[in-house]
């Protein structure tokens, strides 16, 4: 709290307003003029994309108030889909808390909510990790009165335009908000979550394996949304960092003020310890140019609000921050004429930039968002499995292009006895892994892709539990365009 007697009038009168504006009705029906946000006809926030085995780029996002009213109203999941990256489809409410509650009210004295979630695609089904946020109410609800317990939940469905089910309630050794799956290109699966702990996920993806870990980030700004982003075999983590608000409106530079940006840190291992690389996103409004100007200023009107929040997606050649602004809540409020609500945030999309030694530039917000993309290549290939045998624990399929980009690879196999692994290699059957199949028995198995363009020769490597009656059925490499 700022002493009484170093607020200035104005910064007092600020502070009195944000706080009426929480209130205030979205009346401006007119239609929203920029491309940024992507999201136009309802408030969306904390995006997780990623590209499902459809081709598309898909996001879950968690909703917040067409009324406003804080975090606490944040009780749904949506998620969008695109060919594009530009035209988004919404699929509609996917979880609600009475899903997860059980029942049409809360338990009396507390506060339940949803907050950031995270969906990923694995061996046909798409799992949806949640942080379940309960506020005790204690002698009356306020920031003061109040006990936060968070931990993550896990849903299912078999599409991510579905009702999703939820099959694990409480995930036991999580403790805190903003889940995410990363899945590594040796098949081991990881979830992130709270302000800095990790661990690995069982294959069943609902249960961790073994310990939770501390991760080592070298910032003690490290406060929360962790995201997990892998480049030329780099791990890439990025997060919100803490900050100091209010925003001062004479002067939301201040070079005293802490900011709220996402930062982010590289390793060589997807546990740490990171090394401390610098900023990924400044805070929301800063250098956007081209749009319009809080009354008497020269930033724009969101600029006075904070809430930062990434997600990162590779689509076809190009890397993509997903962020939320409060753009859209100040244009439908009264026309840009003040900041709007920062609890009524809504998804933009701006590129990802690296130089040449794998640091990425601070990413430039826009309200013109990004190109559409255009692909022109076929949805999968199919491998040549009849003309290819398994020599040695492994098989090579020549000359494959796999043009701009594909994100799975899918396997039926027979004559499996025991769990086993194939690995997918490009050039040579040690060069660059790009996905490993987990294959439990007999069928059909799939595997995430990751690095997967260009043309190569590509080969499928099996380890050494492999039986030697083990065959390939079909092969395939799919979602290399958008259905």
């Amino acid at each position: 709290m700022i002493p009484f007697t170093k607020i200035s009038l104005l910064q007092l009168c600020f502070i009195i307003s944000m706080a009426t504006y929480a209130q205030k009705k979205n009346s401006n029906t007119k239609t929203y003029p920029y491309a940024n946000p992507v999201i136009k006809h309802m408030y969306t926030a904390d995006a997780s994309p990623h590209v499902m085995p459809d081709g598309r780029v898909w996001m879950v996002t968690s909703v917040d108030h067409e009324d406003g009213g804080g975090y606490s109203t944040m009780h749904s999941y949506h998620t969008f889909s695109s060919k594009d990256m530009v035209n988004w489809t919404d699929h509609g409410e996917i979880l609600n808390i009475y899903d997860v509650i059980g029942k049409n009210e809360e338990p009396q004295g507390e506060d339940w909510a949803l907050w950031a979630p995270d969906m990923v695609y694995y061996e046909g089904k798409y799992y949806l990790y949640f942080p379940v946020r309960i506020l005790y109410k204690e002698g009356g609800y306020d920031e003061k009165n109040r006990k936060t317990i968070a931990y993550t939940a896990v849903a299912v469905s078999d599409s991510p335009d579905k009702k999703f089910k939820v099959i694990n309630p409480k995930i036991e050794g999580t403790n805190g908000i903003d889940p995410a799956v990363f899945i590594d290109d040796d098949g081991q699966k990881y979830l992130y979550y709270g302000s800095h702990m990790a661990a690995k996920l069982k294959d069943n993806m609902t249960e961790l394996d073994g310990k939770p870990v501390t991760l080592e980030v070298d910032d003690e700004r490290f406060m929360e949304a962790i995201w997990m982003n892998k480049k030329a075999g780099k791990y890439y983590i990025s997060y919100h960092t803490h900050y100091d608000k209010p925003i001062d409106p004479e002067n939301p530079d201040d070079l005293f003020r802490k900011k709220s940006r996402l930062d982010y840190g590289v390793s060589d291992n997807p546990l740490g310890p990171f090394e401390y690389k610098g900023i990924m996103n400044y805070e929301l409004g800063v250098n956007v140019n081209d749009g319009p100007k809080y009354p008497g200023k020269n930033y724009v009107p969101w600029r006075l609000y904070q809430s930062n929040h990434g997600g990162i997606v590779e689509y076809h050649g190009e890397e993509y921050l997903f962020y939320h602004t409060s753009a859209l809540s100040s244009w439908r409020q009264d026309d840009f004429k003040d900041a709007g609500t920062w609890t009524q945030r809504s998804v933009c999309i701006d590129k990802i930039v690296y130089d040449e030694s794998g640091q990425i530039r601070p990413v430039q917000q826009t309200l013109s968002g990004v190109p559409p993309v255009s692909i022109n290549q076929p949805f999968e290939i199919n491998l040549d499995v009849k003309s290819n045998n398994i020599k040695d624990n492994t098989i090579e399929f020549k000359n494959i292009d796999l043009g701009s980009g594909y994100y799975y690879a899918g396997i039926n196999i027979k004559g499996i006895i025991t769990p086993t692994k194939c690995a997918i290699h490009l050039d040579q059957p040690n060069g660059e892994l790009i996905g490993t199949f987990i294959i439990k028995k007999d069928g059909v198995s799939e595997t995430l892709l990751r690095n997967a363009n260009g043309k190569h020769n590509v080969y499928f490597v099996f380890d050494n539990n492999s039986s030697p009656n083990t065959k390939l059925i079909s092969a395939k490499i799919f979602a290399g365009s958008p259905k």
